[in-house]
């Protein structure tokens, strides 16, 4: 699954060309996490727009309830679960970023490590979105979809999110509900991931600077996937 995530370089020029600029001010972030807004990509009369979106309600636990929306989805199932398959061929989304965080468990203790591009390029994570209600106000809130995990990062962790580099956001988010072209989008290639081990600060979402992106050598230092 994806818990946290990285958007540290903002005016990346891929999204800026692609999208109109937002009305509101997008800053680095290296700590982000559910239940915080955070900027996302729609699509509005076929073209491209910024807006705000929660990730997750985190105020609702049961799924039975129609507020309930989870942080993560499965790109595998997300067509055949009723909750899911109306808002993912209406209302897909795309979710800028340059890495997130994923917790390795070893002997009872969970490591953090840092997941990024290897090659550096600019990639965004496939989500879906949903108004809900939170606190009596109708809010949009996203989810990120997930897939198996590549093996050089299976000893991290078995899930990871969907990433879709620059070519295929278009067909994502204005493509037509064709079933099997999207699931296809879903199921194709991913950019080549590296990751490395961090400090135990992640763990605690008032950490959000620079710092948290540096590696850090501990017993887990044999796994870097570099």
């Amino acid at each position: 699954m994806c818990g946290r995530y990285t958007w540290s370089e903002p005016k990346r020029e891929e999204f800026a060309k692609w999208a109109n600029k937002p009305d509101f001010q997008i800053i680095p972030r290296y700590n982000r996490a559910p239940g915080q807004s955070h900027p996302v990509i729609t699509s509005s009369s076929g073209a491209p727009v910024w807006s705000l979106m929660s990730w997750g309600n985190s105020t609702v636990k049961t799924k039975g309830n129609a507020n309930f929306f989870p942080i993560n989805a499965r790109s595998e199932t997300v067509t055949e679960k009723p909750f899911f398959r109306k808002v993912f061929f209406k209302n897909r989304c795309l979710i800028p970023a340059d890495g997130w965080f994923e917790w390795q468990n070893s002997e009872g203790e969970k490591i953090p490590h840092h997941i990024f591009a290897e090659k550096k390029e600019a990639f965004a994570f496939a989500g879906i979105w949903k108004l809900v209600t939170i606190k009596d106000v109708r809010r949009p809130v996203f989810s990120i979809l997930t897939r198996q995990a590549p093996p050089n990062l299976s000893c991290v962790h078995h899930r990871a999110p969907v990433a879709m580099t620059e070519m295929l956001w278009e067909d994502w988010l204005h493509g037509k509900e064709d079933e099997k072209k999207l699931l296809t989008l879903l199921s194709g290639p991913q950019p080549d991931w590296s990751f490395f081990q961090v400090s135990k600060r992640v763990n605690f979402i008032r950490n959000d600077d620079s710092e948290i992106l540096l590696p850090r050598l501990g017993k887990q230092s044999l796994f870097i996937g570099l």
